[in-house]
């Protein structure tokens, strides 16, 4: 494996959990509804499942990576968008933990179709 396909894959485990357990917290403390948390969630982690139902896991990696990239610039237009006494941190957790959500029950879709 080359060293930028390492590196991928550790930003990928690595940053990706630490960012998804950073927002989960700020979800599980959010003022939204229990239904409302729970549905959400169903939706990110079906996107997910859609996803890595036609996407290799390299694919999956790499859009997550290029997302991530971009997550400050999202974190940004949250906050222009939202126009809520909420800062850019909280904004940047929040769309973490949706992008991570998402890619990674994305790569655990996935993984089960490569395991069957």
């Amino acid at each position: 494996m080359r060293f930028l396909d390492v590196f991928g894959w550790l930003l990928f485990f690595g940053a990706g959990l630490l960012l998804w357990a950073s927002g989960i917290l700020l979800f599980a403390r959010s003022n939204l509804s229990p239904a409302k948390k729970v549905g959400w969630t169903a939706f990110l982690v079906a996107a997910g499942a859609a996803i890595g139902s036609f996407l290799p896991l390299t694919s999956i990696r790499n859009r997550f990576l290029l997302l991530l990239a971009v997550l400050p610039v999202l974190a940004v237009i949250d906050v222009r968008l939202a126009r809520s006494n909420r800062n850019f941190w909280f904004w940047f957790r929040a769309c973490a933990f949706e992008i991570c959500t998402v890619f990674g029950s994305a790569a655990v879709t996935r993984a089960v179709i490569g395991a069957v």
